[in-house]
C-alpha cells in the first residue's frame, strides 16, 4: 500500500519532476505505470473490432501494404472499402495466394486460416514466415532449368526460391508483429465464424 501511497502524494505535492526524481521517487513512477497499465482487456470479436486493426496495421492507404494501388498478394483492403464492401469480402472463403491450399480466413479453422497464419506463425529474426506446405501442394508453377522458380508474386518467389513472405504486419528486418490481445482477436474472431458488419 505504501507504493501507492506515494504515488498520491507525488502527484498532490507541490515538487518539480527534477525534484521528485532526486527523492527516489523513479520507483513510484514505474509502480504507477505497473498498476495503470495492467494487462488490457481482451478485444471482443467483432467485425468493428477486425476492421479497426487490419486499417491501423495492414494499411488501407497508398503507401501501405494492402492499401495501394495493387495490393500484396493480390489483397487490396482499399479497393475493398472504396467499394463499400466489408473486407470480409476479400478475406472469408477467398483462398490465398501464396498458398491456395488454404482460405486467406476459413470460417471456424484458425490453423487453416492463411491470414491467422501469417499473423502469428513462426518466423526467423529477419520476418521471414517459417512454413513448410503440404508435400503433395502444387504451386502452380515449374522450376527452370538452372532449377530456380521464375519471378512470381502468387505463390510468392523471392531470389528464385519459393517463400511465404514475411511474418504480418510486415516490417523487413525488424519485425513488430501484433500484441498478443490483437492475434487472439482475430484467433477469437474466426473461431465465431469470421462474421462480418452488424
Amino acid at each position: 500500500m505504501r507504493p501507492l501511497l506515494e504515488i498520491i502524494e507525488f502527484f498532490d505535492a507541490p515538487w518539480t519532476l527534477k525534484a521528485a526524481m532526486g527523492r527516489g521517487m523513479r520507483w513510484c513512477l514505474v509502480l504507477a505505470g505497473l498498476v495503470a497499465c495492467g494487462d488490457p482487456a481482451p478485444l471482443e470479436p467483432t467485425y468493428e473490432n477486425v476492421r479497426m486493426v487490419v486499417e491501423r496495421s495492414c494499411g488501407t492507404d497508398s503507401r501501405s501494404c494492402h492499401g495501394g494501388v495493387r495490393g500484396n498478394a493480390q489483397l487490396n483492403f482499399r479497393l475493398v472499402l472504396d467499394e463499400g464492401r466489408p473486407i470480409t469480402d476479400a478475406l472469408v472463403d477467398v483462398p490465398s495466394c501464396e498458398y491456395d491450399l488454404y482460405d486467406r480466413v476459413e470460417p471456424g479453422d484458425p490453423e487453416r486460416s492463411w491470414l491467422f497464419i501469417k499473423l502469428s506463425g513462426a518466423h526467423d529474426d529477419e520476418g521471414n514466415l517459417e512454413f513448410t506446405p503440404d508435400p503433395t501442394w502444387d504451386p502452380g508453377i515449374e522450376r527452370r532449368t538452372d532449377g530456380t522458380f521464375p519471378p512470381s508474386e502468387c505463390p510468392l518467389v523471392e531470389d528464385g526460391e519459393l517463400t511465404f513472405g514475411q511474418v504480418m504486419p510486415e516490417n523487413r528486418g525488424n519485425p513488430r508483429p501484433l500484441r498478443s490481445r490483437e492475434i487472439q482477436l482475430f484467433r477469437d474472431w474466426i473461431l465465431a465464424g469470421a462474421p462480418g458488419p452488424t
